[in-house]
């Protein structure tokens, strides 16, 4: 058998364990002295962890990329176990977890992936590459469209709470936004609801609120609300937030 195993820091070993015992994973092994290490695995995927008493979660550059074809599946049983935990889905802060999302590229396969902040700042990365993204069909100024959006939505990801993250992140989703408007796309979508979330968290509710009637009446996101199940969560979530009117 060929495998790779990373193994990351982390500063308190019983919190972690909690985090990943909620997201299914198992303890195969564990030591508590006279070096505290932990082997966790949900399935074939493993990730080991060991405890370092001077690390500091805020400032975690850590980060692994695990390619499965059950990233749908995977997205899907964590965000229903950290909104069952948290009353909502986590997106800001440590834990947290972004949206899943196709990058398309043209150079490169495309992917659909995900990626979640434990509470020791370890970024996993999970997707699978597509052959046939979602939206292979349509004309190239909207395929062009969702690529930057993606690259916007990555930005965003890594701006998390960074001092000056929320004028950065604003001014680049504002700008997206502005630019692609006119081509409905799943990415167009995640961005706005992002958005509409920041807005809220910083005392623009009427941006929010704006943000989320313009998406629920367009009517591409009208005749694809399947698609959007997470996002018409994170909606409501984002809801409950505002003031009433």
């Amino acid at each position: 058998m060929n495998a790779i195993t990373p193994i990351f820091p982390c500063q308190s070993l019983p919190e972690l364990l909690e985090f990943y015992e909620l997201l299914g994973f198992e303890i195969t092994y564990q030591q508590k002295s006279p070096n505290p290490y932990v082997c966790l695995k949900r399935g074939w995927i493993r990730l080991d962890f060991y405890g370092l008493k001077q690390y500091t979660p805020g400032q975690c550059y850590h980060t692994c990329y695990i390619l499965s074809e059950e990233v749908e599946q995977l997205y899907e049983d964590f965000t229903e176990a950290l909104r069952q935990k948290y009353g909502k889905l986590p997106t800001r802060g440590l834990p947290r977890i972004s949206q899943l999302r196709d990058k398309v590229s043209t150079k490169y396969p495309s992917t659909r992936e995900f990626m979640f902040s434990d509470i020791a700042g370890t970024c996993i990365r999970i997707g699978k590459t597509i052959v046939h993204p979602a939206e292979d069909d349509y004309p190239e100024a909207i395929k062009a469209a969702s690529q930057r959006l993606s690259l916007a939505l990555d930005f965003a990801y890594k701006s998390e709470d960074e001092p000056d993250e929320y004028a950065k992140v604003a001014k680049v989703y504002d700008t997206a936004i502005a630019r692609d408007q006119d081509k409905p796309c799943e990415n167009l979508f995640k961005v706005m609801v992002h958005r509409a979330e920041l807005a809220a968290d910083h005392g623009e509710p009427e941006v929010a609120r704006e943000l989320l009637q313009t998406i629920q009446a367009d009517p591409y996101f009208q005749q694809n609300r399947p698609r959007f199940k997470a996002e018409t969560a994170r909606m409501s979530d984002i809801a409950k937030k505002l003031p009433s009117v």
